[in-house]
């Protein structure tokens, strides 16, 4: 719970346990995300971009259908072929090259495998993805967190409702939200399947309770009035 001195600022380590608990308890668990393979959540990362999940599951059914859910063979894809394949979720044309850039990346740097990146601090894997074309900040949390296993936050859109109903200053943009939540919420003792959980928590939430006034009657109201 919230102590009302405590609105306005950052969540601490204790803020964030007890927020997971609640969500936990009260819509877990979630089991995101879902997937049969560690790629299908890569290329799911990039497809769910601007989109909902149902257009991606309908490009990631085409690219299984092709038996071109695999690095090398998106690699080697014709991109107008691609982008046909993907076409679903929309912005086809920029996903089509931001999958292969990945893909081409995760083969060369990675071997094909999360291992091969254990060599690179977070940070710095981060960086790499980052680097990427089509690859912002919440597709590289995203990456970081469900592929490579390391501990990540996602400042997705869901995330700045809740912390903003939660009576926290979130700050404007992916980046400054980012840069100000991710260290209290990776000062807290979550390890990763109970951060991969948190993000699926609170996107879990954000969909029951879309706007203030739903939250405001959500089993969270108590737990912010503390």
């Amino acid at each position: 719970m919230i102590r009302s001195a405590d609105r306005g600022r950052l969540p601490n380590a204790a803020v964030i346990e007890s927020l997971y608990n609640t969500l936990e308890r009260e819509l877990g668990p979630t089991n995101w995300w879902p997937a049969e393979t560690t790629f299908e959540i890569m290329v799911g990362a990039v497809l769910t971009q601007n989109t909902a999940w149902g257009n991606v599951d309908r490009s990631l059914m085409a690219l299984k259908a092709a038996d071109s859910l695999e690095p090398h063979a998106i690699a080697a894809l014709e991109p107008e072929v691609l982008q046909d394949l993907i076409r679903p979720s929309g912005f086809y044309r920029n996903k089509a090259k931001t999958l292969q850039a990945l893909s081409r990346w995760y083969i060369e740097r990675c071997g094909a495998d999360p291992s091969g990146a254990r060599d690179l601090s977070d940070d710095a894997l981060r960086a790499q993805l980052l680097a990427l074309f089509g690859i912002g900040g919440e597709t590289a949390d995203d990456l970081v967190l469900y592929v490579f296993s390391r501990r990540a936050f996602v400042a997705d859109t869901y995330a700045r409702r809740l912390f903003t109903f939660l009576g926290f200053d979130v700050p404007a943009g992916y980046a400054a939200f980012h840069k100000s939540f991710a260290p209290p919420v990776l000062d807290c003792g979550l390890d990763v399947a109970q951060l991969q959980e948190f993000h699926g928590l609170i996107d879990e939430y954000g969909k029951a309770y879309r706007d203030d006034v739903a939250k405001a009657a959500s089993f969270l109201a108590h737990w912010r009035e503390g």
